[in-house]
């Protein structure tokens, strides 16, 4: 109890002998009366007592100095004053303590250490300042290695729509201690560089190259005080910094050899430089820093680098041969900023991702290396993703060859749906469809019919969305766009599936998209069209009507007998042409009466239309009318017609060997008829 007492009084006391008193027990007493007395004068905060802690700090046990370092703050302004007084020992040790406690604010009192004469203090004072920039260049490099992975994951968990966003993010997010380090280092190191900065300015000591050194690690991002120095024409350290970037770097100042290259008048030094790198250790260093690719003007440094040819096939092959797949996977950077052709960039990358074919985020690394060329570039490296074991990759790749859309994309992509994964199916199908429907939707009427009914059915089953785009045209397009629409329905046999629209379509106020229209009501029920039919066989347009009637003779419904009856003795020939096979078809008997008729009929067009209606029906007791018309008919339309069909009899008969062959003259009635 007495001696918390005396100690509390020496806390609160004003007099400059109480700091005497725990600065004589500091360097008198035990490690534990050390402790006490140390704890005692930090907590009076007095410059007096605590400058003179820092003055015994060589002498002090190793447990108390890594004390004080961790409670380096309490020390700030004894720090400050110590680091520029007269007392040695307590100079060095605030140099000392600065560098160890990474006290950023305070590092001009290192660069004004090393004015002095003293080559000791000079040397400490150095030592500190590269120190810290060492400290910034790994804590820096640090969190960039943590925010490439994390880009990585994002990229493969972002293709996965199964993933939980909190799991996603809880995975991802960097640690505490790491953030917290971070930050302090982003506190710490504008003053560390300008400390470096304002040292190299001026400093003409044994110590230049060290300080070049520590400038060099802090040029690590495009806005580093240290990088400004190449800017600076009245540095007195530019000079030395430029010669340094024009050589081949060391494996620490491998990212000041990148940026130092986007500046203009280096760029020439460092493509020589760079073309003379041979070093593995360098390679490795170059290789695990290629973030800083992403500068445009360092990607035209390396392009002009002997146009790439400083990494042969060969040379590839060997490097690869002993790398892990943490280094390899990064080769794939470098190749894709090298400047060699697509085509040999996709040699290339091919053997890096034969190499990494085990590791998903490898094999991530070059399918990005390989998205971010222009879009005119070549994809062969891209579509080998198309057959990854990774169904996330293949999904990237299909959307980086649907942005592209090279000339064979819908070829390739079609190629992979009968193997593709469901979700890869879809998205196929989404990219593709509107692309594919348009193309068959063009070609349709350039197509034979055999042709793009199998190419219509191929579409339906790998569009889903053609059905409506089929019905969007049915409903709203123009004219011409609603008969070829009607086209498709019927050759696809769609037309159950287009009920309503087509009951609509045959009551269109044009006469083809009603004619064709009703055409297609033979493929749906007979209860849902009943209604139409009887509109429509009152059509105002002839073949509006001819067409329900070919329903009617489709569907065989005894009660249109009557009607058909009347329609086979029509004014207008194909209305009655079809009535007549409707009535035939159904075994009415006055089907051969009304043909034989129309066979007679004074009309040209009436004539024609029953020789096709006899060549359907098959009524062949009335050939000799056929015989007739082909040798005496007024019309040379109709006798050629007639004739027609008597060839095609006579061939019929032939191939069925019910009437020989002629030896040497055609048939008798077809030479009449020649």
């Amino acid at each position: 109890m007495k001696l918390q007492k005396l100690l509390s009084l020496l806390v609160e006391s004003d007099n400059r002998a109480a700091d005497d008193l725990l600065l004589e027990a500091l360097r008198l007493g035990n490690e534990q009366e050390q402790s006490i007395a140390l704890e005692a004068l930090i907590r009076r905060e007095k410059s007096y007592g605590l400058v003179g802690v820092l003055a015994q700090f060589a002498d002090l046990p190793k447990g108390l100095k890594g004390a004080i370092i961790d409670r380096a703050r309490a020390f700030y302004f004894a720090l400050s004053e110590a680091g520029r007084g007269e007392n040695r020992p307590a100079r060095l040790a605030a140099i000392k303590i600065i560098a160890a406690a990474k006290i950023g604010k305070l590092s001009y009192v290192l660069s004004e250490n090393l004015r002095e004469t003293d080559d000791e203090i000079a040397g400490a004072a150095c030592f500190a300042l590269m120190e810290m920039a060492r400290w910034v260049n790994s804590q820096s490099r640090l969190m960039h290695r943590f925010e490439n992975a994390r880009d990585d994951e994002l990229t493969l968990v972002g293709t996965d729509a199964s993933s939980n966003d909190s799991t996603v993010v809880n995975a991802l997010t960097a640690p505490a201690d790491l953030t917290e380090a971070y930050q302090r280092v982003m506190r710490e190191r504008p003053e560390i560089e300008s400390a470096v900065a304002r040292s190299l300015d001026w400093s003409r000591s044994k110590h230049i190259q060290d300080l070049l050194r520590a400038a060099l690690l802090l040029c690590d991002h495009p806005q580093s005080k240290t990088l400004a120095i190449l800017k600076s024409t009245r540095h007195g350290g530019q000079a030395s910094m430029v010669r340094k970037l024009q050589q081949p770097p060391s494996a620490d100042h491998v990212e000041a050899f990148l940026l130092g290259a986007s500046h203009g008048h280096l760029r020439t030094n460092f493509a020589t430089a760079f073309a003379a790198i041979s070093e593995t250790h360098v390679l490795n260093a170059l290789l695990r820093r290629t973030y800083w690719l992403l500068d445009n003007q360092l990607h035209l440094c390396i392009h002009n680098v002997d146009r790439g040819t400083w990494w042969s096939e060969n040379t590839l092959a060997a490097d690869l041969a002993h790398r892990p797949v943490a280094d390899a996977m990064r080769i794939a950077d470098w190749i894709a900023a090298s400047g060699l052709h697509d085509t040999i960039q996709d040699q290339r990358l091919a053997q890096v991702l034969a190499h990494v074919k085990s590791e998903p985020k490898a094999r991530l690394r070059v399918l990005r290396q390989a998205a971010m060329r222009p879009r005119g570039a070549s994809t062969e490296i891209i579509k080998q993703f198309l057959d990854d074991s990774d169904e996330r990759l293949v999904r990237i790749a299909v959307r980086e060859i649907i942005r592209r859309r090279p000339a064979e994309a819908q070829a390739v992509l079609l190629q992979r749906m009968t193997q593709a994964t469901e979700s890869v199916r879809r998205l196929i199908s989404r990219a593709i469809g509107q692309t594919g429907f348009e193309q068959y939707w063009r070609q349709f009427d350039r197509l034979e019919r055999p042709q793009r009914r199998q190419a219509g059915r191929a579409m339906l089953k790998l569009m889903p969305d053609a059905v409506t785009r089929i019905g969007r045209y049915l409903t709203t397009g123009t004219i011409e766009q609603r008969v070829r629409a009607l086209q498709m329905v019927q050759e696809l046999e769609l037309a159950d599936r287009f009920r309503d629209a087509l009951g609509q379509l045959c009551l269109h106020a044009n006469a083809r998209v009603r004619s064709k229209a009703v055409s297609l009501l033979v493929e749906v029920p007979s209860e849902a069209t009943s209604a139409i039919l009887e509109k429509v066989l009152a059509d105002t347009d002839a073949r509006v009507r001819a067409n329900a009637i070919e329903v009617l003779e489709a569907k065989r419904s005894a009660e249109y007998v009557p009607m058909l009856a009347e329609r086979a003795r029509s004014a207008h020939n194909r209305e009655r042409a079809n009535a007549i096979k409707a009535l035939h078809r159904m075994r009415v008997g006055v089907a051969s009466e009304q043909l034989a008729f129309m066979l007679n009929d004074q009309r040209q067009e009436h004539r024609i239309s029953a020789l096709w209606t006899l060549r359907h029906i098959g009524l062949w007791g009335l050939v000799s009318e056929v015989g007739r018309l082909a040798r005496a008919d007024e019309s040379l339309k109709v006798r050629r017609y007639a004739a027609g069909i008597l060839k095609s009899i006579i061939d019929s008969l032939q191939k069925s060997g019910a009437l020989p062959a002629p030896a040497g003259s055609p048939p008798v009635i077809v030479a009449k008829v020649a």
